[in-house]
């Protein structure tokens, strides 16, 4: 059995550039994923790994833990993950981290930290003094003629599936394509 948490709303501010004419140049592409202050909660992804090992821990199928996928807590902690040969009874109390136990899964934490698996919002449709890269007719600001029209123009993130999104865009982007090239219904 896992256990995981991801980031639903994580918010970055990163760029991509062409550096030449041809498609072997390198792109330069900085994501910026954990470089907003406000785009990382710390101490609540911290909260979530100790909420999501308490429930874990009083299941009747708990054996104990898999150390490898766990903060590497010192072997003398309170924190060390241990195998059992049965559930731990009813009355377990709460792990009791220590300071220096919340220092490793601080590091643990930020070195796994993932978000969710459906990045998009890399050209939102906004003015272009809110971070927008197209307009509501998904023109791109600042190029005659090109227009884009999928997932990247999502303004915010959303904890969701994306497919139903990508669908209405995809059908809107139809219906602006169409009536600017003069071929309506």
């Amino acid at each position: 059995m896992t256990t995981s948490s991801f980031l639903h709303y994580p918010y970055a501010r990163g760029h991509v550039h062409v550096t030449g004419p041809t498609p072997e140049d390198e792109i330069d592409l900085v994501t910026g994923i954990l470089t907003d202050p406000d785009g990382f909660d710390l101490a609540m992804a911290m909260w979530m790994y100790k909420k999501q090992r308490e429930i874990v821990r009083r299941l009747d199928l708990y054996r104990g833990e898999v150390a490898l996928l766990h903060p590497p807590f010192d072997s003398s902690s309170g924190a060390a993950c241990k195998k059992r040969d049965g559930p731990l009874p009813p009355d377990i109390k709460d792990i009791a981290y220590t300071a220096a136990d919340d220092e490793v899964l601080a590091k643990w934490v930020k070195e796994r930290v993932a978000q969710s698996l459906h990045s998009i919002g890399t050209c939102k449709m906004a003015p272009p003094d809110a971070g927008g890269v197209v307009d509501y007719h998904l023109r791109f600001y600042g190029v005659d003629a090109l227009r884009i029209a999928d997932l990247s123009v999502v303004p915010v993130h959303m904890a969701a599936n994306t497919a139903n999104t990508a669908f209405a865009i995809g059908e809107k982007a139809g219906d602006l394509f169409a009536s600017e090239l003069g071929c309506g219904k």
